[in-house]
């Protein structure tokens, strides 16, 4: 993983300093998810937590980077699997709600301080750090995914109830409507 460590890196450093030229097109954002799913297929097995996919039952539409956007919910899915022990169960959705696009990932691995939820967007910040340091990273991941979402004009956030008791990454993106994306 030191080829990912050095593109995260590269890529907070692009996002701070406004230098990633979104390639924007309307696609469904179910497709995304399921496409990122299935490439992280194996990484779940071979840890022994299982990924369920919860998707709304219609297309759920926006404007983004396909890549960029597969990155966001590649390194969401990446950390919950890094926090989840064996046995422990991932899920990622979609759905519409009020006017947004929303992506979620919930674990039931171990959770955080809540005091600490909003630091953990910062670059460089880890979780637990003996429990970060020995499944690697440097702590970009999530900082990253802030970052790509808010070139998106998004949003993300993070809920935990606390250590032990899983964590939840919500993040809202503008929505376009059936009508706009068909008539592309």
């Amino acid at each position: 993983p030191l080829p990912r460590l050095v593109d995260d890196l590269l890529d907070v450093t692009r996002v701070s300093r406004g230098l990633i030229d979104l390639q924007r097109v309307r696609l469904d954002l179910r497709d995304v998810v399921r496409r990122t799913a299935d490439d992280l297929h194996s990484v779940f097995e071979q840890s022994g937590v299982a990924l369920r996919l919860d998707h709304a039952f219609s297309p759920v539409w926006v404007e983004a980077d396909s890549t960029r956007l597969a990155q966001v919910v590649g390194n969401l899915l990446q950390n919950a699997v890094k926090f989840t022990p064996a046995g422990g169960v991932v899920t990622v959705g979609v759905a519409s709600a009020r006017g947004s696009a929303e992506l979620y990932v919930r674990d039931n691995g171990m959770g955080m301080d809540p005091a600490k939820i909003e630091r953990m967007f910062e670059p460089f910040v880890q979780a637990e750090q003996n429990l970060a340091r020995t499944k690697g990273g440097l702590g970009l991941g999530l900082a990253l995914v802030k970052g790509l979402v808010e070139l998106h004009g998004g949003s993300v956030r993070a809920r935990s109830e606390g250590l032990g008791r899983g964590a939840e990454f919500v993040v809202s993106l503008p929505s376009c409507s059936e009508r706009a994306a068909a008539s592309e």
